[in-house]
C-alpha cells in the first residue's frame, strides 16, 4: 500500500513495474482489475466501482481506447438511442427483464429487495445519505464514499427514498379508502342512484 496516495496494488511485478494482471485499488474504493504493462493500465481491464457497475475496455498505455460501461444489474449503457427509465418507459430494468409486479408491490428502487438504509437517511444509490453526519456512506456503514455540496444534498432529500421511522413502510390503503379517479363531478354522478 502507497501510505501518501492510500492505493493498494495486488499482483506481479516487473523490474518494479506493475507487469501482468493485477488489480488496483483506489483510495475511493474504485478498482481496477486488468493487464499492466509498465505500471500502467494496458490491454483489458475493467474499472469496478463501489456500486458494483463496471467500465470494460481495452486500455493502451493508460488510456482507455475502447470500452462500455456495464451497470451492476447488468445493463449495458448506451450513449444514443438510450430507452432505459426515457420518458416514454419510466420501469427500472429489473422490471424490464421480469415483468411488472402487481398492484401494491411496485418497486421503489431497481433492486427486487431495496437494500436497507437506517432511519431518516436517504437511499443515495450507491450508498445512503446521512444528513446527521452529512456524509454519503456504503449501505454496510463501513466505508465514507463522500460528502454532497448543498445543492446535492437538497436533491437528495427532494428525490430519494427515505428510511422510514418504524421501519415498516407507511401503512396501505384498502380499496374501500382509495379515492375515485377523475374528476369532483364524476365522483358526485357515481354517489347518486
Amino acid at each position: 500500500m502507497s501510505t501518501w496516495s492510500g492505493t493498494t496494488y495486488e499482483g506481479p511485478n516487473k523490474n518494479e513495474w506493475f507487469e501482468g494482471e493485477g488489480r488496483f485499488k483506489f483510495p475511493n474504493g474504485v478498482v481496477y482489475e486488468g493487464q499492466f504493462r509498465k505500471g500502467e493500465f494496458h490491454g483489458k481491464g475493467a474499472l469496478v466501482y463501489p456500486n458494483g457497475g463496471r467500465y470494460e475496455a481495452t486500455w493502451d498505455r493508460g488510456y482507455a481506447v475502447e470500452g462500455h460501461y456495464v451497470f451492476n444489474d447488468g445493463l449495458l449503457y448506451e450513449d444514443k438511442n438510450w430507452e432505459y427509465v426515457s420518458q416514454g418507459d419510466r420501469r427500472f430494468y429489473t422490471e424490464v427483464l421480469e415483468g411488472l409486479q402487481p398492484a401494491g408491490k411496485t418497486l421503489l428502487t431497481n433492486e427486487t429487495t431495496p437494500p436497507p438504509i437506517p432511519k431518516g437517511a436517504y437511499d443515495y444509490g450507491c450508498g445512503y445519505y446521512d444528513p446527521k453526519t452529512e456524509q454519503i456512506v456504503s449501505y454496510d456503514g463501513k466505508e465514507v464514499l463522500g460528502y454532497p455540496t448543498e445543492v446535492e444534498e437538497k436533491w437528495i432529500k427532494d428525490h430519494c427514498r427515505k428510511g422510514f421511522e418504524d421501519e415498516k413502510l407507511p401503512p396501505q390503503k384498502s380499496p374501500e379508502e382509495l379515492e375515485p379517479v377523475g374528476t369532483a363531478a364524476e365522483a358526485e354522478e357515481a354517489k347518486q342512484p
